[in-house]
């Protein structure tokens, strides 16, 4: 079970679905993919998600700088999300499965949350603004 998690969590880290880098960080403007290069490079006949997460992993020594800063920052928000969020998610969003569903019920229940997990949770991707 834990393997699912930390796979899940991999996926929306490394893939932005979940922790989109804000406007002007590591990764330049917002929406841009500052592993773009590294996914075309190493893994363009892996399908998106886990499959390509697992990519990026396996060439973590040839990613750019810029590529490895951003997998260890979107890693570390989303320990700081899961480990702020852990009872509420048990409370509110147990049985959902993990990935945008999952993301969905704990926007769903926002109002809910407590204040810890509420400060934790990553913005709606743009143009998905509820």
């Amino acid at each position: 079970m834990k393997k699912l998690i930390l796979y899940s969590a991999l996926a929306f880290t490394l893939t932005g679905t979940a922790f989109a880098q804000p406007s002007g960080g590591h990764g330049g403007p917002q929406g841009e993919d500052p592993c773009k290069t590294e996914r075309q490079t190493y893994c363009k006949d892996s399908r998106p998600g886990h499959e390509t997460d697992r990519c990026l992993k396996e060439y973590m020594s040839k990613l750019s700088e810029t590529c490895k800063n951003h997998i260890n920052e979107m890693l570390s928000r989303f320990e700081k999300f899961r480990s702020a969020c852990a009872s509420d998610d048990e409370k509110y969003c147990k049985n959902v499965d993990r990935g945008p569903a999952h993301m969905k019920c704990m926007r769903e229940n926002e109002s809910k949350l407590s204040a810890a997990c509420k400060a934790a949770l990553p913005p709606p991707p743009p143009g998905n603004r509820m």
